[in-house]
């Protein structure tokens, strides 16, 4: 026995034996009534129905091409991921071996392959304008993975079945079907796309093992089969399904000596099922126990199992998200329990087939073996179900839909055409349900809008359109238009509101509501939403007492708090001021990678006149940040309060140099200039004219703001520039503040 790597790979595509074996399968199905497709086809009539699938599919999904990322995963996944940014030996080796739970076992899963894919991918990204990778090279590469799986299952079921019809419809079915826009062009499910595409290599390679007893093929086997469970845990039902090909293959089945050979499988899936709980519980990907009883998953695991079957005949309602029916009571609608039943049933039937049918017992059992452990009899995440789950399993009632169009059609014989017309019909009604599905998944307020316009009960739904809304707000409105700002702001309100209603304990719902309020106070200076906001940030607090960022948060309020009693009440200010140092030490207690903690205490540190301890704060934020512009401003006005005024001017200039639209940091540098010229009374009017320029940057980088005008004008009249002062003293008036006219009555009227 030799070993050729050339001959292998002809032998994959044609099906052919090699390295001096018999050929032939030692088993014909009883369902067939004629001899396996002949191998010795032409190259055109064996890959042209593949062809012309592959080619439809890539049509259909080029509608995605220009889809966004999504909040629902993506930005984590290829926005800030931290595995991504460098190609190299220390950043692969912490995909695969990292002690760091975060890094791998990354959004609760161990799939170091699928994390190499998306940092090579990351490599040859194009790089907006706003400095974020761009989502379509992702989502081409997750389209070419799935248009090498559709290949894949027309090799597979080419290899099984005897008629061309079973090959063809399964592969177009895999690759049209509406229920896998979700797999395919959703950026974070890359690991859906690359684990099938391995899943089903490893199967064919097993198939070819069978049939041509070649061991090569079988080494290749269970080598494919760890690549696929290294893109995702998911894989190891691939296990159970080579034993469904043996059933379908052999008349031994039942034999033990047939199975010696699923031993390697059955450790490989034991490993890599033990490293996925693992990984799932790191993240607390785990359903909380305490939500509903064991008795009533089963219900809900018979309602998913049946939902599977309705939406893959009728792709109808679909969503990102299908929320449990009452997370309030924890009830289970009657609806559900009826579903057990037929579940039963199903399952009933198949054990009676198995013998009289094998087509329709290898579908079925394909569909169960690859959906079982999805069916949240094990309650995993806050989904019943979702469409992703069924890329594989719905391959099985591929088969199935394959098996009824051929009974139909042996039986109506003079009825061929119209079967196939129907067939077809429903086909091209497939192709215009994924295409609009895609356009769904455009962005996150089209994909979130879709999913609450359809189940309101989806908290998770109402949560993600409202962080969508209130980050566009910031992110493209902010300081550009106040009313559209405000109007966005208070929309993500509502939407976090409605996610509360639904689930009055929903700790980032109230999070996320009380960081909105607070956007809109401090551009209203509404009180009102102040103190919602507080409240807010308690609420969360009450319900996960380990959620640093509300501690965070909360600590920003009372450090206002504080500020506003400095000269009112001492006593006040003293005791918010303590609150908020409680809270930032509690959420750096909590998290110590919070970093931005750091600046935000310096800056109540400055505040409160502790300019050393502010400046500690700063330095140790700037050690892991060391090119934040922010930092170096706040830290500048730091030195400014201790009168080191060299190093102030030193980190205003490099704060600037970090961000020439640093408003914060013209701002500061202006306070210092004026505050050197103070002491240095024959350079005042050369610090004072240097003042007034940064002043006058920060007017240009925010000319709403009539402080600024008051300011300057202060400058030019402490250098005899009356006019000008005048000027900006009855500007900053028509920009609302007044208290620039007190200084135009005595300044200016004189």
């Amino acid at each position: 026995m030799y070993f050729n790597l050339n001959e292998i790979v002809k032998s994959m595509l044609k099906g052919k034996y090699v390295i001096g074996q018999k050929s032939g399968s030692n088993y014909e199905p009883k369902n067939f009534n004629s001899p396996l497709i002949e191998t010795n086809d032409s190259f055109l009539k064996r890959y042209l129905p593949i062809l012309l699938i592959v080619i439809i599919t890539a049509i259909v999904y080029s509608f995605s091409l220009g889809n966004e990322a999504t909040n629902w995963d993506d930005d984590k996944y290829i926005g800030d991921n931290p595995l991504l940014k460098t190609f190299d030996k220390e950043t692969i080796s912490k995909m695969f071996f990292s002690e760091d739970p975060g890094e791998k076992y990354f959004m609760g899963n161990y799939h170091p392959l699928t994390m190499l894919t998306l940092n090579m991918n990351y490599q040859i990204a194009e790089i907006g304008a706003n400095g974020r990778v761009l989502p379509y090279t992702y989502i081409i590469i997750n389209i070419t993975l799935h248009l090498i799986s559709c290949f894949l299952v027309y090799l597979v079921f080419y290899q099984l079945f005897n008629k061309r019809l079973y090959p063809i419809v399964i592969a177009l079915l895999f690759g049209i079907h509406t229920l896998h826009v979700e797999s395919v062009t959703w950026i974070a499910e890359r690991k859906d796309v690359l684990y099938t595409m391995f899943y089903f290599l490893s199967l064919y390679c097993y198939i070819l093992y069978k049939k041509r007893h070649n061991v090569m093929f079988y080494i290749l086997s269970v080598i494919i089969f760890i690549l696929s469970a290294l893109s995702k845990g998911q894989a190891v039902s691939l296990t159970i399904t080579l034993f469904l090909v043996d059933y379908f293959l052999t008349e031994d089945y039942l034999k033990v000596k047939t199975h010696i050979n699923k031993i390697p499988f059955f450790i490989i899936s034991i490993i890599f099922g033990l490293i996925s709980v693992k990984a799932q519980a790191a993240s607390t990907a785990l359903a909380e126990t305490d939500q509903y009883e064991v008795y009533q998953r089963i219900a809900f695991g018979s309602n998913g199992f049946l939902q599977y079957i309705l939406r893959f005949i009728l792709p109808v309602k679909l969503a990102c998200l299908y929320p449990y029916p009452d997370i309030l009571n924890r009830t289970v609608p009657v609806i559900y329990w009826l579903t057990v039943p037929v579940f039963i049933a199903v399952i009933l039937l198949n054990f009676f087939m198995y013998k009289k049918d094998k087509i329709f017992t290898f579908g079925l059992m394909f569909f169960i073996v690859n959906i079982a452990l999805l069916l949240q009899f094990i309650p995993v995440g806050s989904a019943m179900y979702a469409d992703r789950y069924s890329y594989i399993p719905s391959v099985g009632l591929s088969v199935l839909m394959a098996y009824l169009l051929d009974l139909l059609i042996t039986k109506y014989k003079n009825s061929e055409k119209l079967l196939y017309g129907i067939f077809a019909v429903y086909a091209i009604m497939l192709c215009i349900m994924t295409v609009n599905r895609e356009k769904v998944w455009q962005n996150s307020r089209t994909l979130w809008s879709d999913c609450v316009e359809k189940y309101p009960e989806a908290v998770i739904g109402w949560n993600n359109l409202g962080s969508y809304i209130n980050m566009m707000a910031d992110s493209t409105l902010k300081k550009k238009d106040d009313s559209e700002y405000l109007k966005n702001k208070k929309l993500a309100i509502d939407c976090f509101t409605q996610g509360i209603k639904n689930k009055p304990d929903y700790t980032h719902a109230f999070y996320n509501r009380g960081l909105a309020e607070n956007d809109v106070f401090e551009l209203t200076s509404d009180t009102t939403y102040e103190k919602s906001a507080l409240n807010d940030f308690s609420k969360a607090l009450t319900y996960d007492l380990n959620f640093a960022p509300a501690f965070q948060s909360r600590a920003a309020i009372y450090d206002l708090y504080s500020e506003r009693f400095t000269n009112i009440n001492k006593d006040s200010c003293t005791y918010y001021f303590a609150l908020a140092l409680s809270d930032y030490q509690r959420a750096l207690d909590l998290n110590p990678t919070l970093y931005d903690v750091y600046i935000n205490r310096g800056v109540a540190y400055g505040k409160y006149g502790d300019f050393t301890r502010s400046i500690e704060d700063f330095n140790t934020y700037m050690e892991k940040n060391p090119d934040n512009a922010s930092a170096y401003s706040n830290r500048g006005l730091a030195y400014n309060g201790l009168k080191q005024y060299d190093l102030a001017l030193k980190d205003f200039a490099r704060s600037i140099e970090l961000d020439t639209a640093n408003e914060g940091a013209h701002f500061n540098r202006a306070i210092t200039y004026r505050a050197i010229g103070d002491i240095e009374p024959k350079k005042r009017k050369e610090y004072l004219l240097l003042a007034r320029e940064d002043i006058s940057r920060c007017i240009e980088l925010n000319p709403k703001n009539g402080y600024y005008h008051y300011l300057r004008g202060i400058y030019s009249a402490n250098i005899d520039q009356k006019e000008e002062a005048c000027e900006d003293f009855h500007l900053a008036v028509q920009k609302n503040y007044p208290s620039a006219q007190k200084l135009i009555d005595q300044f200016c009227n004189q």
